[in-house]
């Protein structure tokens, strides 16, 4: 790492405030002015002086005020005089102290910069006096923090064309002595010539070669405590010609070019690669998109054939409700023949009871009969029993035939009882499928369309219209209020509004602009009022109705 000093002396050519307003960052009026290369405005705030007179009246005016110094003084005499300073003069000596970046990221990683900045004014008083640093602004808005230290190059004694003059009149007059003749004569100046505490303004005398190599020996080994050192002394390194420098930039820059191109290349590659996987994204989407749309034409039909399906339902139900009295009737009838087939087989076994006695009687007569020992009584036995049996049979030929008949009936009801009841138990198949795929596609519609049956609108277009946001409007009616099926009376019926109120799951059905169960609780809360006023007032009218009971002791 190269922890080499920085120590850099500039004349400064002009008026005072054309570097000031560069070093303060503000014009002479006052204004915030950020020069237009700084790359860290931001840290502009944190820009420091450390000089306390320049803090306080500025940089200018602490320049002007030690020119003044020069400009009127006092001679030997006591006598008051005035130094003309020249337009063209140097006013001041600019000194830049800073080190390499490297060094001064440590210096500030360290937490040192202070102590840096206080050594470094410091070393610049010792070096040229306390009274010549008028201003000394420490920058840390650009690449590399350094401080801009303001010298007036205020000298003191003879100028050295002054002791060069003395000299040379010296020589002179010994050389006449020698040779016997007068020394020449001087030129007659009217200036005012400077003594030994004559103040002066001369930069030349502090920007010696001599001079600006021992400031940066010198500020090193001020320096060497922050670990920093001189450079390298008669170092061949020259700064490069601007054309070179521009030159080797322009190289550099058409280098970084070419990278920047080759990476727009790839950046462009890139790019169409991009668009067509977007493209093929927006297909698919496309795609999507018809399917969604697809999808929801086929939900609309389904919607319709659901809300047919509800129509069909609706038109069903008396029949369901028919249909489920006549088969009540049917089980009823089919009790009653069940009761008709027991007793004909009750009476069935007593014929054939009888059936089998009469067969042994035959068979008994019959053998009388061959017997020859049958006798006259015997004969009307057994035409008797053949009379008897004659009835009998006829009797069960029509029962049996009454019987068939009833059977037959029976039959056709049983069949129609269990086709009615197949198609009972479809149907409520069927209503139950539709209710659990309205429950499962639209559940808030479902949710919806049973606070509408609660209530009694089962009117599959005022359904629709209210379902899609439309208000209906009802004459006073006494509704039924579904929690308790308690009608409302009719003193308090009252025109009813009823529409669709709220969105997605906090929908719900309004009446009069209020929830169901809130507006039938409004209605009992009427209603259990006016019985309680109507019972307080029987109460009174009772107690003014009832006659005064006589006092004990007082005649009637």
């Amino acid at each position: 790492m190269r922890n080499y000093v920085v120590c850099h002396y500039a004349k400064c050519y002009g008026p005072p405030v054309n570097y000031t307003t560069h070093i303060e960052r503000k014009t002479a009026d006052g204004t915030v002015r950020i020069p237009y290369n700084i790359k860290r405005s931001d840290l502009t705030r944190h820009n420091r002086e450390f000089i306390t007179e320049a803090r306080k009246t500025g940089r200018t005016a602490a320049i002007e005020k030690r020119l003044m110094a020069v400009k009127y003084q006092t001679d030997k005499d006591g006598n008051e005089y005035e130094r003309k300073i020249r337009k063209d003069q140097v006013c001041c000596i600019e000194i830049r102290l800073s080190a390499s970046p490297e060094a001064m990221a440590e210096i500030i990683a360290q937490g040192r910069l202070m102590d840096w900045c206080r050594e470094s004014v410091k070393w610049a008083q010792r070096e040229h006096g306390k009274e010549n640093i008028v201003s000394a602004v420490l920058h840390m808005d650009e690449e590399t923090p350094h401080l801009h230290v303001s010298l007036v190059p205020v000298v003191q004694g003879e100028s050295k064309k002054q002791a060069t003059t003395k000299k040379r009149a010296a020589k002179d007059k010994e050389k006449a002595e020698s040779d016997g003749t007068e020394p020449p004569k001087k030129k007659r100046r009217y200036k005012k010539k400077a003594d030994a505490s004559t103040l002066r303004l001369c930069a030349d005398d502090i920007m010696t070669q001599s001079g600006l190599k021992r400031y940066q020996t010198e500020y090193a080994a001020a320096m060497e405590q922050f670990g920093l050192r001189r450079g390298e002394e008669n170092s061949p390194a020259r700064h490069k010609d601007l054309a070179e420098y521009y030159k080797e930039h322009c190289e550099e820059m058409h280098a970084r070019l070419d990278e920047v191109l080759s990476e727009l290349a790839k950046v462009e590659r890139l790019m169409e690669d991009k668009d067509t996987e977007i493209l093929h994204r927006d297909d698919i989407i496309r795609r999507k998109e018809d399917e969604i749309s697809q999808r929801d034409s086929e939900l609309e039909k389904k919607d319709r054939e659901i809300a047919r399906q509800q129509r069909t339902l609706d038109e069903l139900r008396p029949r369901i409700e028919k249909e489920r009295s006549k088969f009540d009737t049917l089980f009823t009838a089919n009790e009653y023949l069940e009761g008709v087939e027991h007793s004909a087989d009750r009476l069935l076994a007593s014929y054939d009871s009888r059936e089998k006695e009469v067969l042994r009687i035959e068979r008994e007569a019959l053998e009388r009969i061959n017997q020859a020992s049958i006798s006259f009584l015997a004969k009307k036995d057994v035409e008797r029993l053949a009379k008897e049996n004659a009835g009998l049979k006829l009797l069960v030929s029509g029962k049996d035939s009454e019987i068939q008949k009833e059977r037959n009936e029976t039959e056709k009801e049983r069949k129609a009882r269990e086709k009615a009841e197949a198609d009972k138990k479809q149907l409520e198949k069927t209503v139950s499928g539709v209710h659990s795929a309205l429950e499962r596609r639209h559940p808030e519609e479902t949710r919806l369309l049973r606070e509408l049956v609660t209530i009694g609108v089962s009117d599959p277009k005022c359904q629709d219209y209210i379902l899609n946001g439309g208000s209906v409007t009802y004459e006073p009616y006494p509704w039924k209020d579904p929690s308790n099926g308690k009608r409302i009376p009719e003193e308090y019926c009252q025109e009813v509004i009823i529409k669709k109120e709220g969105n997605g799951n906090d929908s719900f059905i309004s009446m009069c602009g209020m929830r169901i169960a809130d507006f039938f609780k409004q209605i009992w809360a009427k209603v259990t009022e006016a019985l309680g006023l109507k019972k307080k007032q029987e109460e009174e009218q009772r107690k003014q109705q009832k006659p005064e009971t006589p006092r004990r002791g007082m005649k009637m």
